[in-house]
């Protein structure tokens, strides 16, 4: 990956979160091959603050950069995904930032052969394996029910 993530790091720091995160030279920032499931991955509470990026999914998406370490660096501030972490990509995207709450898919490219469909928003969700008992199953955005999409 030729991105500096040091340098994109601070960049983000001053103009979205006006210094308020740690300094670049107090934190992690690193490539990961091991990050498979997702973008990328936040460890706040370590004792030098962990942010990694999957170079799975970066190399597939290598303009998603920017949107996942800001994603991540706003778990600095805000755990897990709720109304806070919702009302801070709100506020980054008004001053120009481009940062998402999901991924576009995984880090590794698993073969698909299972699609569920959310009955109530219409979110797909791709999956290896079948659910054994999709009725044990919701989903995430809505909690609507799921129904088997043939692949």
């Amino acid at each position: 990956m030729n991105s500096n993530l040091y340098e994109l790091y601070d960049e983000f720091n001053i103009k979205y979160f006006n210094s308020i995160l740690p300094k670049s030279s107090k934190i992690v920032l690193e490539w990961s091959g091991r990050l498979t499931a997702s973008a990328g991955i936040c460890y706040p509470k370590a004792n030098k603050p962990i942010i990694r990026l999957s170079t799975h999914y970066h190399e597939d998406f290598p303009e998603e950069i920017e949107n996942t370490l800001l994603h991540e660096m706003i778990h600095l501030k805000i755990k897990g995904h709720g109304p806070r972490f919702k009302e801070e990509i709100k506020r980054i995207n008004l001053l120009g930032g481009k940062v998402k709450r999901y991924s576009k898919r995984r880090a590794t490219k698993k073969k698909i052969n299972w699609i569920y469909k959310c009955k109530g928003c219409s979110k797909e969700y791709q999956r290896t394996r079948k659910f054994s008992n999709i009725n044990k199953y919701r989903c995430g955005i809505c909690k609507g029910k799921l129904k088997e999409i043939k692949t």
